[in-house]
């Protein structure tokens, strides 16, 4: 939420909660059933295509997601050297709303304008003029719509609210209120409405340009580098046409520099390019994996987990194994198990590893003697007597081992006393 909310800060559909995918259903029935009951002559192949185009571009979306975290977690090539924090993938979970806006306005559009709908799947002619007009109005424009939303009355309302992550994630870039989504799609509107009045229009420019913009709005938001130096030394005017993810980080990081949208041409002529841009992008790309001195192998808590379901045994520590093996390659000292990723039955409480392994120089912790420090801490001062229940196991044993120690009589009860 932006530090003063605006008007149209909110998605129409927020009351709608989960059921905001309803909004589209309308349609989406309307163009399966034209599909599928109409003359081929009288079928429309390019609005049937919308939602599996909806369904792609949240696809597309999920895998810049996955392999930027799992990028960043591993260190190497990270750009700013900071986690991300709860409050930011709670701000950041209704990516989607977007998507379903945009949906929203194709099929407003297939419906109302002459020339929107019957697309062919290809023109030339059309491909090159929307991305042509991508490169010289649209860039042109979103610079200074975004310094724009810069100035203190914008920012507060509505830009700071995407400024609130430092440490940006590839979704980060779609992290806006509902008002300046509509200030967006209008502007990327121009190539595409375009190609439609012009008659040039087809599934493959539509299709293809809010692909590219997907891609480099992701790639541009990933905390780590992937464009090596040698492509912008091999052909130095490159630096002008493609942004890199450390050139748009340092926007959120000083908030006044970098202000283009793909092309940093702008920030060059207009002199708002960050003087270490190119510094910070070489620091980046030398970075190297980190490697953790204590790696601790969780599991899934909800009721579906695998590790409900025992007769998964093998296929649980192999995965475990794994993962201790790969630590134990890369340095790592302690490697600590999670709750249901140790037992008797399952590991022997992660001995199963060490005697399969007895080279190994990482050390396994299972927890145990953390339970017993905490069971021997809640029993109070004074008692002289306690009564163990169930089967005894190794965390029972050193339980009742340092409550002899102490001078407490202990009596055990079990299912066969």
């Amino acid at each position: 939420m932006a530090s003063r909310p605006g008007i149209l800060t909110d998605w129409p559909w927020k009351p709608l909660g989960s059921f905001k995918y309803l909004v589209l259903a309308p349609f989406a029935f309307h163009s399966t059933y034209c599909m599928f009951v109409k003359d081929k002559s009288e079928r429309d192949i390019s609005t049937f295509l919308i939602v599996p185009f909806l369904l792609w571009r949240m696809l597309h979306n999920q895998i810049w997601i996955t392999l930027s975290r799992y990028r960043t977690a591993k260190g190497n090539a990270r750009i700013v050297d900071k986690g991300i924090e709860f409050d930011q993938v709670d701000r950041e979970r209704d990516w989607d709303d977007q998507i379903i806006f945009n949906g929203f306005l194709y099929y407003l559009a297939a419906y109302t304008l002459n020339g929107a709908s019957h697309l062919p799947m290809w023109r030339t002619d059309g491909v090159i003029m929307v991305f042509l007009l991508h490169a010289g109005p649209v860039e042109f424009l979103y610079y200074w719509l975004h310094r724009a939303l810069h100035h203190h009355f914008l920012y507060s309302r509505y830009h700071s609210h995407h400024h609130s992550s430092v440490v940006t994630e590839p979704i980060t870039s779609v992290i806006h209120p509902f008002a300046e989504h509509i200030a967006y799609f209008m502007l990327f509107a121009i190539p595409k409405l375009t190609a439609v009045f012009t008659k040039t229009a087809s599934v493959g420019a539509m299709l293809g340009y809010v692909t590219y913009i997907d891609f480099m709005n992701n790639m541009g938001h990933c905390n780590f580098e992937l464009l090596p130096h040698s492509l912008f030394s091999f052909f130095p005017p490159l630096k002008f046409l493609l942004y890199t993810p450390s050139f748009h980080s340092l926007h959120h990081t000083q908030f006044r520099t970098n202000y283009s949208l793909f092309m940093p041409l702008y920030d060059y002529i207009y002199n708002t390019t960050d003087k270490s841009s190119d510094d910070l992008h070489i620091k980046a790309l030398s970075r190297r994996e980190e490697i953790p001195e204590v790696v601790h192998i969780t599991h899934l808590t909800k009721p579906e987990s695998i590790y409900h379901l025992r007769w998964q045994n093998v296929a649980i520590n192999k995965m475990i194994e794994e993962a201790i093996l790969e630590a134990d390659k890369k340095g790592t000292k302690v490697v600590s198990l999670g709750l249901m990723n140790q037992g008797e039955e399952l590991n022997i409480y992660g001995g199963l590893y060490v005697s399969r392994h007895p080279k190994l120089k990482v050390k396994i912790v299972d927890g145990s003697s953390l339970v017993v420090a905490l069971v021997l801490n809640t029993i109070p001062k004074g008692t002289t007597q306690v009564l163990l229940r169930g089967k005894l196991n190794k965390v029972a044993y050193a339980i009742a081992f340092k409550l002899c120690q102490q001078g407490i009589k202990v009596s055990q009860l079990s299912n066969f006393s």
